[in-house]
């Protein structure tokens, strides 16, 4: 009877779970780092049309040419999925994607309960998948049409089935962690890092009479990994060397300044919870399963290499630490293992409380979770950028846009080239030493275009140099609610003449 009491709340639990994703479902994929969810919608619209034989050659060439504009960093297996639905549905239908990666999400959860139970009873186990279905910003964070949710749903299960294996010998669970690790590097290579640390570790602490290394499945498992970053991301896109030099070398300035490990720090406890966080290293280091401590140590150690490898993306982007989340949760159950006794010992009404604390705990996590998807409605930007673009003038542009054009690109139709935002700016002088003459830039930049359109209206006000030239030399030729145009033909100034 307790085990269907626990099979049922699980149930529960991850219905709960995808269904609070799937609020708001029809809703642009704005609300979370829409330059990650757009280039895959525009990635996912070039598929359908180069796979439809009802689509047109006009069509498919004006698809690839607005794809062609990306730079595509891992392989586009969910942009492929949702292609696929899009063609079993006859039409593009951009929110089957959020099902899809909440699906993965929760599937996650369900991976990290397994999981958990290998070293605890099933209320503790359970404590870690609230945490980690739950959390708001995983509510935001799991349903992106993005490769995260996807890597990270594989990293658990790769470690659940890897453990499984070093638990009783059996070669299915060895030959699907092989899989399932391959194909998480290949979904994204930086998952390498943790992944990798933690299968380390625990393949050093196996409980056996004959060492783990003595097998054939290890060497097997990091070189599936190995050949997957390398096969893909290294012979097949060549990208480690371009992509290390761009975003590594010249960030490893960064490791010997304090301010870098403090917004680190900062972004971590932020989004992911600094209260969870120290309760998750409590867990570990108190709970005697050697183990879990050595996964945890391994998964840990790999995350910090992971995050000095990207130092920048370290301080500035959220969902890059993801990978972080399953390991909290899991230190969250074993603590909860730990409290597990002395609430076995209290009286049936405290038991009571504490279940009724954690549901509402829940419920308060799911209604902050609809009311971040409730506070912007993004349902009007289609219309606008269609609108937009269709009353611009004839000529070449380039332009201060959201998310690097790709609103105009996916909701407009149309490919434009960008004007650097002011992060990139100021990442540039990172990667040069030293900053570029305002008027050297623009003129470098705007050489050979007709206009400079500008909706990106925030940026507009971080760029006071760019505002300055713009206004004093060129002339506004059309301007609306959100944006304005510039005529880059008619210099007002002789000194403004490129």
């Amino acid at each position: 009877m307790r085990k269907r009491v626990h099979h049922l709340v699980l149930l529960v639990v991850l219905l709960l779970a995808w269904a609070v994703r799937l609020y708001d479902l029809t809703d642009p994929p704005l609300d979370f780092h829409p330059v990650r969810q757009l280039k895959g919608a525009i990635t996912a619209r070039y598929l359908y049309y180069r796979w439809n034989p009802r689509a047109t050659p006009e069509e498919k060439e004006w698809a690839e040419g607005l794809y062609r504009r990306l730079a595509q960093l891992e392989p586009p297996l969910l942009d492929a999925l949702v292609a696929a639905t899009y063609l079993l549905l006859g039409r593009e239908v951009l929110w089957v994607a959020r099902i899809y990666t909440s699906l993965f999400w929760v599937l996650g959860g369900l991976g990290l309960y397994l999981l958990a139970r290998r070293w605890m009873p099933p209320w503790p186990a359970l404590t870690g998948p609230l945490y980690f279905l739950f959390l708001p910003f995983a509510v935001m964070a799991g349903r992106a049409f993005q490769p995260d949710p996807g890597m990270v749903m594989l990293m658990v299960w790769s470690v659940y089935t890897w453990v499984r294996w070093l638990e009783d010998d059996r070669p299915g669970w060895a030959l699907a962690a092989v899989v399932l690790s391959t194909l998480t590097v290949v979904v994204k290579a930086y998952a390498v890092f943790p992944l990798a640390g933690a299968l380390f570790f625990l393949s050093l602490m196996r409980d056996s009479r004959r060492a783990a290394w003595r097998t054939l499945w290890p060497w097997l498992l990091f070189g599936g990994m190995a050949a997957g970053l390398v096969g893909y991301y290294g012979l097949y896109r060549g990208l480690i060397g371009a992509y290390t030099g761009m975003w590594t070398l010249p960030m490893v300035k960064f490791w010997t300044s304090p301010l870098f490990y403090v917004r680190w720090g900062h972004t971590v406890i932020k989004w992911l919870g600094g209260p969870w966080l120290l309760a998750a290293v409590l867990g570990y280091t108190l709970n005697p399963r050697r183990s879990l401590l050595a996964l945890g140590l391994g998964w840990v150690l790999g995350y910090g290499a992971y995050a000095l490898a990207v130092p920048y993306q370290a301080m500035t982007h959220n969902y890059y630490h993801l990978p972080l989340m399953p390991w909290i949760a899991l230190g969250l159950s074993a603590l909860a293992a730990l409290l597990y006794p002395l609430l076995l010992e209290r009286p049936w009404w405290a038991k009571v409380v504490v279940a009724l604390a954690v549901a509402a705990s829940v419920v308060y996590a799911m209604a902050v979770s609809v009311r971040q998807l409730r506070e912007k409605d993004y349902r009007a930007e289609p219309a606008f950028w269609k609108t937009l673009v269709a009353q611009l003038p004839e000529g070449r542009y380039i332009g201060l846009l959201q998310d690097f054009g790709f609103r105009m690109n996916y909701y407009g139709g149309r490919g434009m080239d960008v004007w650097p935002t002011a992060a990139i700016l100021e990442l540039q002088r990172v990667w040069k030493g030293e900053p570029q003459d305002a008027w050297s830039l623009f003129r470098d930049r705007t050489r050979g275009y007709d206009y400079f359109l500008v909706t990106a209206m925030g940026q507009w006000e971080q760029q006071p140099a760019l505002r300055e030239i713009l206004t004093r030399c060129y002339p506004v030729v059309m301007e609306g609610d959100g944006f304005l145009v510039f005529d880059l033909r008619l210099p007002q100034r002789s000194s403004c003449s490129p």
